[in-house]
């Protein structure tokens, strides 16, 4: 029988929280590569021309996560990772299961990130039986939400979710969802939380804020981004049906003072949080960091941490910068703050937490 990580979830996932992640990004190509969707909220939808890397260099990159930065598991991904290589007679794709046997042979166990929409019975199959380790898929809201958000490049994504969710029952291996916040879906996280329960065993779904990386950064207005603290009644209610049902839910990039009358403060897994949550990725070895450099930080756990703080500083603020928590966390970006102002932050005043695992280890906000 298959085991995998994602078959116990335990202590809301508590568990996955403590020790350094050994976990890494296997983008599959320039920028990601491409995609065969232009999802609205993503970094890379706008950009030309993209390519796939070589199969070899793939490899290398491979081994010098396991090799070189000691990693024991990957997420492969692009642009979409289901559209890497050519498709063969039988709706397969060899190039992309004979990496996933490459890297299952090494010891790095590997993941699948997809929108799900090309998951037929004979790419999950070929996939699989190469060794894959789970699926990650990218679920952005119910029918509607879903759909305004993953669009082609045509920008229309009707059919969508039908063809997302009937391909589900094709996969064998475990199934986590990542599912992005926004002005889109915000009202649907809980009936997307109910819907979950229904349909699919528990594992891990990360409700992700999205963070206005590159040229994001830089607009003063984001049609889908929403104010923290209209996205945070709907993320706590979807938390509890979530969780009631043993699901592991992760908040990413949250700020703990604006999820904490909502319940959902020890779900919130910060920059810093990223780097002791076994679903996330070494920030050394996704930014290829040069062991090197890595040493003269003080190694991968100071030198994760140094990169965390250099977020933090970017995005320093009175309010932020006086909590307890910000040796933990690193507040909203500038755009955001430019955008809708520091209002929503509620500094906790008192002896500062500087353990990254805190509240994996009991602590609680109060």
């Amino acid at each position: 029988m298959w085991h995998s990580d994602t078959d116990t979830v335990a202590r809301n996932g508590l568990q996955h929280h403590i020790d350094p992640t050994k976990r890494g990004w296997l983008f599959l190509g320039e920028q990601g590569g491409p995609c065969d969707k232009a999802c609205k909220f993503c970094y890379y939808a706008y950009q030309k021309n993209l390519i796939f890397f070589h199969h070899d260099t793939l490899l290398a990159h491979a081994n010098k996560f396991r090799h070189v930065y000691g990693l024991e598991y990957c997420d492969i991904s692009g642009g979409e990772a289901t559209i890497y290589g050519p498709k063969d007679e039988h709706g397969r794709r060899p190039q992309l299961e004979a990496l996933i046997d490459h890297c299952s042979n090494i010891g790095l166990k590997p993941t699948i990130i997809t929108h799900g929409q090309n998951n037929t019975e004979s790419l999950v199959k070929g996939v699989e039986d190469a060794g894959l380790q789970d699926w990650l898929i990218s679920l952005h809201g119910l029918q509607s939400g879903h759909d305004r958000s993953v669009v082609g490049h045509n920008g229309k994504g009707e059919g969508g979710w039908n063809k997302l969710t009937s391909n589900l029952k094709h996969c064998t291996r475990p199934i986590r969802f990542n599912t992005t916040a926004q002005d889109f879906n915000n009202v649907e996280l809980p009936g997307l939380a109910t819907w979950l329960t229904n349909h699919q065993a528990p594992t891990v779904w990360n409700i992700i804020q999205f963070n206005p990386f590159f040229a994001w950064g830089t607009k003063e207005v984001i049609e889908f981004q929403a104010r923290m603290e209209d996205l945070a009644p709907y993320i706590g209610e979807a938390v509890h049906i979530a969780e009631s049902y043993g699901w592991e839910v992760n908040v990413r990039y949250f700020p703990f003072c604006v999820a904490a009358p909502y319940g959902f403060a020890k779900n919130c897994v910060t920059f810093y949080g990223t780097q002791y949550d076994h679903w996330e990725w070494c920030l050394m070895a996704t930014n290829a960091i040069s062991m090197s450099k890595v040493e003269a930080a003080g190694g991968l756990e100071a030198g994760r941490r140094m990169w965390c703080d250099a977020i933090a500083k970017s995005r320093s603020n009175p309010k932020c910068d006086s909590c307890r928590f910000h040796p933990i966390c690193e507040g909203p970006s500038e755009q955001y703050q430019k955008r809708f102002g520091i209002e929503e932050l509620m500094p906790m005043a008192g002896e500062p937490i500087t353990d990254i695992a805190y509240f994996a280890k009991g602590g609680s906000y109060a």
